[in-house]
């Protein structure tokens, strides 16, 4: 219930100082058992002490606590309350379901991955891992609302052109060998693909008859896509999808465009969709 292979390692513990929040996903390591329960070693918060009490490590009946939980066995659990002045932790493993245990466990493989490319990269670059963490890890994570692994997928995506890239100051030596280790050891947690739709109108009210036929290629709804639309020259414009897997781009992509084009030809204008610009005569 809850458990973690006792070989993944969790990374070196940087709070230290801090105390976790009631209803944050902690990872312990079950430290010793009692009749009443059992003691914790928080490993992400500088090796703090939990209590894991009998009455919220099963829903079930617990006759015996080693049947759900072994001394240095690590599991995902939930902080109840948290006093800093008393230095009280208490826990809690009946709380956490399989989806929240298996959110935490993949946020950890991720830190975790994120950690060991660091050091990856410290060593292509014959630099101390700590420098390299400093202006890379700590940077990004201190200054972007996302997880480094996040910033990490946003570069695998965008590349050296990536805005995640350029905020750190960094010289491109050093921009280049990360964005082709991530590339390398990171997949894209979404696609990215283009198309072109070629749309005139002919009516004295042409310029809003093209706007509202954008409009609606933007707007066009598929759960788990995002389209925009921009200028290539007139009358082309260029559809651009980010989705979580082709399939599913490529069908936002053509069915935005039917629909910016159906409205353009029902005004008495012209539309045509071309999925590469080589297709266009």
């Amino acid at each position: 219930m809850g458990n973690i292979p006792e070989d993944r390692k969790m990374p070196e513990d940087r709070k230290e100082n801090a105390y976790p929040e009631q209803g944050e996903f902690v990872i312990g390591t079950v430290d010793n058992i009692f009749r009443q329960g059992a003691f914790m070693t928080l490993d992400e918060y500088g090796k703090k002490k939990g209590m894991l009490h009998l009455s919220e490590i099963s829903l079930k009946w617990v006759r015996n606590i080693r049947d759900y939980v072994k001394e240095g066995q690590k599991v995902v659990l939930v902080v109840l309350r948290a006093d800093p002045q008393r230095g009280h932790i208490d826990l809690s493993l009946r709380r956490v379901t399989d989806s929240q245990r298996k959110l935490k466990l993949q946020e950890v493989k991720q830190r975790q991955r994120s950690e060991s490319l660091l050091k990856l990269l410290a060593d292509e670059l014959g630099e101390p891992h700590e420098e390299i963490r400093e202006k890379i890890g700590t940077k990004l994570t201190d200054n972007l609302d996302m997880t480094l692994y996040e910033a990490f997928e946003t570069i695998v995506m965008d590349g050296i052109d990536s805005a995640v890239l350029n905020s750190l100051e960094i010289d491109n030596e050093w921009k280049d060998a990360l964005v082709t280790l991530v590339q390398k050891n990171i997949k894209a947690p979404f696609v990215k693909i283009d198309g072109y739709v070629e749309l005139k109108s002919y009516e004295s009210d042409g310029v809003n008859t093209l706007k509202e036929s954008l409009k609606r290629i933007k707007d066009y709804t598929v759960d788990g896509c995002d389209t925009t639309v921009s200028y290539v020259s007139a009358p082309l414009y260029r559809v651009h999808v980010k989705a979580r897997d082709y399939k599913l781009a490529e069908r936002a992509l053509k069915e935005s465009a039917d629909e910016g084009i159906a409205y353009m030809k029902k005004h008495q204008g012209f539309g045509e969709f071309y999925r590469k610009m080589d297709d266009k005569k």
